[in-house]
């Protein structure tokens, strides 16, 4: 008899799913468990001090707009479909505290809408502790990154706490450039407003990508 010659077992791709989860967009009702997971994410980077708002928000449902009349908040879950259970988060969000420094020198509210519409800040990415290894976060952020893109964005940047190397890693594999500790993303600017950026907090470092 010949030997049994085993099948080839197909590796997912880092962005690849199990069956079992799915990604979808907050549903009203989902604020509390969103941002429970979410608190992971934001552990060590201050106070998570729009946790409330935030909540709220998911709960009154979609679509989110930023008060410039552009730019997405783009509030997405991963779904244990066997249970129902949320078992991973992705929070992105327009540059607001970019916005809020823009707005604060007298920027044009046309400017202010561009920049609005044309940068993303990765604001939580969470998976539960039980649920990682699995490509979950890989496949909530591309997700997130092509809604964004979908509505005109070409940049996104976050951070992350410095001398993390698994993250390093995790965002490198995402395509984006790993800043040093410290160091500020420059994002481009109206006529008067070139050279605008976003600092990180202390003992945080960027990452940064075109879309």
């Amino acid at each position: 008899m010949g030997r049994h010659k085993p099948g080839k077992v197909r590796r997912r791709r880092p962005d690849e799913l199990p069956d079992h989860v799915q990604i979808r967009q907050t549903r009203p009702g989902e604020g509390k468990a969103f941002t429970d997971l979410a608190a992971l994410a934001m552990e060590g980077h201050g106070d998570f001090d729009d946790r409330e708002a935030m909540c709220e928000t998911i709960d009154e449902g979609g679509p989110f707009i930023s008060r410039y009349k552009a730019g997405q908040f783009v509030f997405l879950v991963a779904e244990h479909t066997p249970t129902g259970r949320i078992v991973g988060v992705s929070s992105s969000i327009p540059p607001l505290s970019v916005l809020a420094g823009m707005e604060r020198d007298g920027a044009d509210p046309t400017v202010l809408g561009a920049t609005a519409m044309a940068y993303v800040k990765i604001r939580a990415l969470a998976v539960a502790d039980d649920c990682r290894r699995q490509g979950i976060a890989s496949a909530l952020l591309a997700r997130a990154l092509t809604v964004h893109r979908e509505h005109s964005a070409f940049f996104a940047y976050g951070q992350f706490t410095a001398g993390d190397a698994a993250l390093a890693r995790f965002y490198q594999r995402q395509g984006f450039t790993i800043h040093a500790p410290g160091e500020p993303v420059f994002l481009a600017g109206g006529s008067k407003h070139t050279g605008v950026g976003a600092s990180p907090l202390p003992g945080e470092q960027m990452f940064s990508r075109m879309l």
